[in-house]
């Protein structure tokens, strides 16, 4: 009975929506060593312990499932924690760099931010009304990944009929890549500052004729549904130009027919690749559904997020509003991690949702034994407040990058 009422509970919590407002820690969760983010200002964020995250408690099918979905509980638990010490530091230098005092930046996360952003927004007002001044800033996006052979690897630790080498996993809405030490039969990657003959991820200058996917500091011929250019770009393209980069490349520059690369190979290799990795979303068909959604949290909690090149770019009378310049590039120049924080949220979010499915569907639970069943019962008070604070990390940290229009892909 004892057990039911506990699995019974883990659904149902896990199914609440998450408390609004602020984060708070995990009630009744052992935390270990929750962070605080910054000297004060937001209470300590929920974390899995030690003790259930790292928790082995036999060889059979349920145990192996609960298990996995432990360590996605704590890969999730941790990431959410990060994201939000990371931002709440971004803020505060942020803020810094534009003179706020330490008590203007001694509030929670959302109060402070918000205040930072308010800030922004008044240099940049006062910057264009006193000085005559426009300030664009052009952010390249973050990109993030996941190895497809750590998803192997989760898979077969939940799931015993898996083996990783012969495991199947589809990259859905983005691409594959990796080393390919033989024939790369689609297009290879070099990093490059001049010319680029094939399409140019980073900033193409002089213009991009074939699709510019991001920011256009010109004349973009079409536009998409999020205001981005998806179309040439008559000047600067920041971001994606898929062909035709009229003038300099700088970034990475992708040319197909390239037998030997050097570099990174997508679209195909005569063998298998090394250190494969994915940029959108990874598919198992085969793994079992319970242990499916626990890898794919887990891989989405520990995604490694890359950031893109930022340029703060100042025109009008510059030299005569010298200092207030110097203070508006140095706090702008943060928003290059802010946005890697943003993107960062956006998958640590939807690990929280695999969870959730994750736990709904965990069957014979109960047959792992009372530690098991203590330690979901412990993910359950985890994870909603994970939840909650993820989406204010999210939320704050579109907010703060709105305050400077942010142009960004």
């Amino acid at each position: 009975m004892r057990r039911s009422a506990i699995l019974l509970a883990l659904v149902g919590l896990i199914g609440c929506p998450p408390p609004q407002g602020g984060t708070t820690s995990g009630g009744g969760s052992s935390s270990s060593g929750g962070s605080t983010s910054g000297g004060g200002g937001t209470a300590a964020q929920p974390r899995l312990s030690n003790r259930c995250a790292q928790a082995s408690f036999s060889a059979s099918e349920a145990a192996r499932k609960v298990s996995t979905f432990l360590r996605a509980t704590a890969a999730f638990s941790n990431a959410s924690a990060d994201l939000a010490d990371s931002l709440f530091d971004v803020c505060k230098s942020v803020g810094r760099e534009l003179g706020m005092s330490e008590a203007e930046l001694s509030g929670d996360l959302r109060g402070t931010c918000d205040a930072v952003a308010a800030k922004v927004r008044s240099e940049l007002q006062a910057a264009q009304s006193e000085a005559n001044l426009r300030v664009d800033v052009f952010a390249q996006p973050p990109r993030c990944e996941v190895t497809l052979d750590a998803y192997a690897r989760c898979a077969a630790e939940c799931d015993a009929t898996v083996t990783p080498g012969e495991l199947e996993v589809n990259c859905e809405g983005g691409y594959v890549y990796g080393r390919c030490e033989a024939e790369c039969q689609g297009s290879c990657a070099v990093d490059v500052s001049g010319q680029c003959s094939g399409a140019c991820e980073g900033t193409c200058q002089g213009g991009c004729t074939g699709v510019c996917q991001g920011s256009c500091e010109g004349t973009c011929s079409a536009y998409g549904p999020d205001g981005q250019c998806n179309g040439s770009c008559d000047g600067t393209c920041y971001g994606t130009c898929s062909a035709g980069c009229n003038g300099s490349c700088e970034g990475s520059c992708w040319v197909e027919g390239q037998a030997s690369c050097e570099g990174m190979c997508r679209g195909g290799c005569s063998v298998d690749y090394q250190e494969p990795r994915c940029t959108g979303h990874y598919r198992a068909p085969e793994v079992d559904v319970d242990c499916q959604a626990s890898c794919e949290a887990r891989l989405q909690a520990d995604a490694q997020c890359q950031p893109g090149e930022l340029e703060v770019r100042v025109t009008g009378d510059v030299d005569a509003a010298a200092d207030r310049v110097a203070r508006l590039r140095a706090a702008l120049s943060q928003f290059r991690q802010l946005a890697v924080i943003r993107e960062k949220a956006r998958h640590v979010k939807e690990a929280g949702e695999d969870l959730v499915a994750a736990a709904r569907r965990l069957r014979g639970a109960g047959q792992a034994g009372a530690d098991a069943v203590l330690c979901l019962a412990e993910a359950a008070a985890v994870i909603p407040n994970a939840m909650a604070s993820v989406s204010v990390s999210v939320e704050v940290s579109v907010s703060v990058s709105a305050s400077a229009s942010v142009q960004a892909q």
